[in-house]
């Protein structure tokens, strides 16, 4: 008997057993951001360690919490150190007046580190009088990291403000990266790659150079960087980079006693700063071998 040709026959198939084929679907990898602009980050992030430190000494920041892979591909979210540099908290009572300004309540507004939270989901503490850490929290996730970057950003933000954009803060945007290896790691032999503190949504490679000081005349000596016979200023624009000459007495003025003079070097490449750097301490060495000063300890 044949089938009516109008009935539909279906023939169902065993499905093929699954084999370890080399072209099998990969799990995802998740890849950090690379670089930050206004809270947004386009830079890649190794989280083996993960502390911010602030410290003036360039020794590497330790983690806090479980660590990812080397790639900066895995990271649970946890908590982050500042660590203050020793010129910004020079005695107990300049701490104490940052930690009533970061934590104090006036008028029954809120603290700085509340808004700070309601902007960034991020928790911010001064854990102890004896100590010149801000640690940064944030619940685990996959957007912790980028969390916690934003918090840091709004904390510079404050301390931008905090500080009267006194000359200083070239000083303190530099000391903040170049002790921050995991949320700035693309830097020259000299420079780190920061917000400019002047223009803050401008990115770019920063550094410091000291500059001279005499015990004679108690006085930093910047003239001869500035001199039209050393050429210094035009051979440092040569190379694509611009200088701010901050002391107490320049146009680029700093009224913060622990802040030392110094010349803040600014560029969009890590090899023409360090090519500027190298300009810079050319010309220092060169007055020094004529003149009793010297450079600061």
């Amino acid at each position: 008997m044949f089938p009516n040709p109008t009935t539909k026959i279906y023939i169902q198939s065993k499905p093929r057993p699954k084999t370890n084929s080399a072209k099998e679907v990969q799990p995802k990898r998740v890849n950090s951001p690379e670089k930050e602009v206004n809270g947004h980050c386009d830079m890649s992030i190794s989280t083996s360690n993960s502390t911010i430190s602030t410290r003036d000494s360039g020794r590497m920041s330790t983690p806090r919490g479980r660590s990812g892979n080397r790639n900066g591909t895995i990271w649970d979210g946890r908590s982050i150190d500042i660590e203050l540099p020793k010129w910004l908290v020079s005695d107990n009572a300049v701490k104490d007046h940052l930690r009533y300004h970061l934590t104090g309540s006036p008028r029954g507004r809120k603290t700085i580190f509340a808004q700070i939270y309601g902007k960034t989901n991020c928790t911010l503490k001064m854990p102890s009088h004896d100590t010149n850490v801000i640690r940064i929290e944030t619940t685990p996730g996959k957007f912790a990291i980028e969390s916690l970057r934003k918090a840091k950003i709004e904390l510079e933000n404050i301390f931008l403000d905090y500080l009267n954009h006194d000359g200083c803060i070239g000083r303190l945007f530099y000391d903040f990266a170049s002790s921050c290896q995991y949320l700035h790691p693309q830097r020259g032999r000299t420079c780190v790659y920061q917000r400019n503190p002047w223009q803050p949504n401008e990115m770019g490679y920063m550094t410091v150079v000291e500059v001279p000081y005499s015990h004679d005349d108690n006085k930093s000596h910047t003239f001869h960087l500035l001199s039209k016979k050393s050429r210094t200023l035009s051979r440092v624009r040569s190379v694509g980079c611009t200088i701010n000459i901050v002391d107490k007495r320049g146009r680029v003025k700093t009224n913060w006693v622990a802040c030392k003079p110094y010349v803040w070097v600014w560029g969009h490449k890590p090899g023409d700063v360090d090519d500027a750097v190298q300009i810079l301490n050319d010309a220092n060495r060169e007055h020094m071998k004529t003149c009793g000063c010297h450079l600061p300890r």
